[in-house]
């Protein structure tokens, strides 16, 4: 059940294919099935970092476990990357958000994973 949220001040060519490639990569990050894998990219061109409005990038990456520790090194690498080679901006320039959810913290269908 990954979630992927990417807010960012670069506009993509084509934000739902992006989208899917970013869930691609989180499923094989994470060793999830792709079918539970939610991403989703906001344009916030608002967005600055040392008060610079130059490229930058704040991605949050919540999942039932299959993060923490190393793995959270790994999963930063793999999207850091994306966003470097997808929208060209530096691994400087993008904060990775790590969360292990409980299963009893997020629902999908009506009900908990609980």
């Amino acid at each position: 059940m990954p979630v992927v949220e990417i807010k960012t001040n670069v506009k993509s060519a084509d934000s739902q294919e992006f989208s899917a490639k970013v869930a691609h990569a989180v499923a094989e990050l994470l060793s999830k099935p792709l079918s539970y894998v939610m991403a989703y990219v906001t344009y916030t061109p608002s967005m600055t970092m040392g008060a610079e409005g130059s490229p930058a990038a704040y991605v949050r990456v919540g999942s039932i476990g299959a993060v923490g520790g190393s793995k959270n090194n790994t999963v930063a690498a793999g999207i850091t990357g994306l966003l470097e080679t997808e929208l060209g901006i530096a691994a400087d320039r993008v904060y990775v958000d790590i969360r292990d959810i409980a299963r009893n913290d997020i629902a999908l269908d009506g009900k908990t994973f609980a």
